[in-house]
């Protein structure tokens, strides 16, 4: 078996990993989709709202690993890259374990499988994503493409015999993360990475960590659970509303993936410290991805009916009126992604909690109390005003790292801010 560490810390070129990027992330979009369709076609709006809400833990844990441990190993030195992730994979593993089996025994309790297969399928889906991102940023661009040409071969199979079969849509779900499972634990292993559960970072490095992985969880962490207080106080047919919504958003949200993987590398070649220099660095990137969000915000928001049926079922009527408002979280939540990625750069990561404090709060409040007040409709709202607030406070806080006489050292192993 090949060994990932001869295969990282050779950082090609930014336009030729966004090329691939945006290949593999495309074919997982595809797959999400197609999942995401079919389990919209068959299910009530209450088993869509369960499945909304296992989907999102599942985007959470993701979405923790990468913050607190992928984009260290690729904000890193490019000399030490090889040893980083091979031991972030160790801790990857641990915070995957302590998530899935949390989410399995809630999903059992309450008797809901998506949660159950969610919960059981986790570590493998989180380690999947670690070696995927790691290859697209600093190690073997083909590693994420074959994996993710097999998974996704695998969900369109799984999709096309329920088109022909009297498959439940809960089995297409299992399929689809069993599969990806799988995979990633395949890929990890052929690649030599460790996946046995463990930690093994100084107190300075896990302090670092732990201070964006709660920077990640105040403010995604405090989405998900406005999504669940919504689901007990307005009901899951809400929740349920709005996940089918997002669904049609599925073209923007693979631009977020994407990026997610390349922006912090980009970023961290140039390390910009003045505000005049984030500007010229960061802004041209934020600029970008609000261009290329747009026409595809808009396609969606004049979706014919006919299609939007086709693609949603009857769920159709109940997301229809959510696009418009859903369409500025679209537009402006890659374009947040963009100055956070640079308060990760720069390793500001008391000031990213503080940020991620103060919204957290303010998002479960505002999203719950707009659902009760105006159902799914308010829900949205909610959710519009808070993507302006959030990419407003980013960049506001990105542009003004420097002014108060903040100095960021960065441990020349690591990236890690001393």
């Amino acid at each position: 078996m090949r060994s990932v560490l001869p295969s990282l810390g050779r950082r090609g070129g930014f336009g030729r990993r966004a090329v691939v990027a945006l290949s593999v992330n495309g074919l997982s979009s595809m797959g999400n989709l197609m999942v995401s369709v079919t389990i919209a076609r068959g299910e009530s709006l209450a088993r869509l709202g369960q499945f909304a809400l296992a989907f999102s833990i599942y985007v959470l844990a993701v979405g923790l690993v990468r913050t607190a441990i992928t984009e260290t190993v690729l904000a890193g030195r490019v000399e030490s890259a090889a040893r980083t992730a091979v031991d972030g994979a160790r801790r990857a593993c641990v915070v995957a374990v302590g998530i899935g089996a949390l989410a399995a025994v809630v999903g059992m309790l309450l008797g809901s499988p998506y949660l159950a297969i969610i919960g059981l399928a986790l570590p493998g889906l989180v380690i999947y994503d670690y070696v995927k991102a790691i290859s697209l940023g600093v190690g073997v661009t083909k590693v994420a493409l074959a994996q993710e040409a097999l998974w996704t071969g695998c969900v369109a199979a799984a999709v096309v015999t329920a088109l022909w079969a009297p498959v439940a849509p809960v089995l297409v779900f299992a399929s689809w993360a069993g599969a990806g499972a799988s995979i990633g634990l395949a890929a990890a292993l052929r690649q030599r990475y460790d996946v046995l559960p463990g930690w093994g970072l100084d107190r300075h490095q896990t302090h670092v960590a732990a201070t964006f992985g709660a920077q990640f969880l105040v403010t995604n962490g405090a989405a998900q659970l406005a999504l669940t207080g919504l689901a007990s106080a307005a009901g899951m047919a809400v929740v349920g509303a709005v996940g089918a919504a997002r669904t049609v958003f599925g073209p923007v949200a693979l631009l977020v993936t994407t990026l997610s993987s390349l922006i912090v590398p980009y970023l961290a070649r140039r390390r910009p410290t003045t505000t005049r220099a984030r500007i010229r660095t960061a802004g041209p990137v934020a600029v970008l991805i609000f261009g290329l969000a747009l026409p595809l915000v808009l396609a969606v928001c004049l979706l014919p009916d006919g299609l939007g049926r086709a693609v949603l079922g009857e769920n159709w009527s109940a997301a229809r009126p959510l696009l418009p408002l859903l369409a500025v979280e679209a537009l402006l939540a890659p374009v947040a992604l963009v100055a956070f990625a640079g308060h990760r750069v720069q390793a500001a990561s008391t000031r990213a909690l503080l940020i991620g404090g103060v919204l957290g709060p303010v998002r479960i409040a505002v999203i719950v109390v707009g659902g009760v007040l105006f159902g799914a409709s308010g829900a949205a709202g909610a959710l519009a005003v808070l993507a302006v607030l959030s990419a407003g406070s980013w960049w506001l806080s990105y542009l003004s790292l420097d002014r108060g006489g903040t100095r960021v050292a960065l441990d020349r192993r690591t990236g890690l801010s001393r």
